[in-house]
């Protein structure tokens, strides 16, 4: 048997899972913080002079390190539980990650039977996660108004 596995069996599945879950929490509120140190430092003060055009690149900047904090979330639950034994094979693991964090579902659950209740954890984490990037991305992005020129702004059709 793995020397990991070994280890990750002396630890309870609930424990396991809270510990990741504030693991994964905690790296979101870091991606939001500094999505927000850019948005207080560089958007804000651009809105404030009507710099809209100035701004945007800005805005769409915090929103790549929101969409990089869950591939970062998703390669965390991978690595974890891959180098735990959990699931030993890593691209099989980044994988069933991915597929829980966006709740989309991998079919067939891979966790062993004790663990099952982990893929609930990663699926949780995953809806809180996108939940609060989702209120972060309205909530820094509805200050800039749409370009007049813009094409989602035609009402001519041709």
């Amino acid at each position: 048997m793995d020397e990991s596995w070994i280890f990750i069996s002396e630890i309870s599945p609930l424990l396991f899972g809270g510990v990741m879950l504030i693991v994964i929490l905690t790296n979101h509120a870091l991606f939001a913080e500094l999505a927000s140190y850019i948005h207080t430092r560089f958007i804000a003060p651009l809105i404030a002079r009507q710099r809209y055009g100035i701004a945007r690149p800005f805005l769409y900047l915090s929103f790549l390190l929101m969409l990089s904090s869950h591939l970062v979330e998703i390669s965390i639950w991978g690595y974890v539980l891959s180098l735990t034994g959990l699931v030993p094979d890593l691209h099989k693991a980044l994988f069933f990650s991915a597929s829980t964090y966006t709740t989309l579902g991998y079919g067939k659950d891979i966790m062993p039977e004790a663990w099952n209740a982990i893929t609930a954890v990663i699926a949780l984490s995953g809806m809180f996660s996108i939940a609060w990037t989702t209120s972060f991305l309205y909530q820094h992005g509805r200050h800039i108004p749409q370009q007049k020129d813009s094409p989602l702004n035609s009402t001519h059709r041709e």
